[in-house]
């Protein structure tokens, strides 16, 4: 489940996609909640987009990586347009990643980005980030919510298991 994430305190993503090939799942503006279902809760720092990369799963880093290469490919002469536009102050690819330490099997992680998809990130300006979560992440998180509705984790990645 890879994202692209875009954004900047004055950026304007609805302008820019205007324009754009990219389609975005979400959009977003400084100031508008974080979560629809709480308006008085957290609010967003900065205005953006997310754009799914990839719909492997948590556990697929390598198929998530190949599916990567392809966006950054099929999608160079937007990315570098959104990387020349001021407003925009961060562009990055989102790995989730499931937790393997175990602690029984597993006593470290390791994950690894090949120098094909650092080089093509690093020549549109785009980071890379991983995001390590418990494999069990939603029963924990309905533990913490109770009753309340699922909803998507910090990052922005919609939690699907496959």
């Amino acid at each position: 489940m890879c994202v692209l994430r875009v954004t900047g305190r004055k950026f304007d993503p609805a302008k820019h996609l205007a324009l754009s090939t990219l389609r975005p799942y979400a959009v977003f503006r400084a100031g508008d909640p974080r979560l629809a279902s709480r308006p008085d809760g957290p609010r967003h720092e900065f205005s953006g987009f997310k754009v799914d990369v990839s719909r492997r799963s948590w556990a697929s880093l390598v198929g998530q990586v190949a599916d990567a290469i392809g966006f950054l490919k099929k999608h160079r002469q937007a990315l570098a347009k959104l990387r020349r536009t001021k407003e925009v102050e961060d562009i990055r690819l989102d790995f989730p990643l499931d937790l393997r330490i175990d602690r029984k099997t597993n006593l470290a992680q390791f994950d690894y980005f090949p120098p094909k998809l650092v080089s093509l990130a690093g020549a549109l300006g785009c980071g890379l980030e991983i995001s390590i979560y418990p494999p069990d992440l939603e029963q924990l998180a309905r533990g913490r919510q109770g009753a309340r509705t699922r909803r998507s984790d910090r990052n922005g990645h919609r939690r699907t298991r496959h």
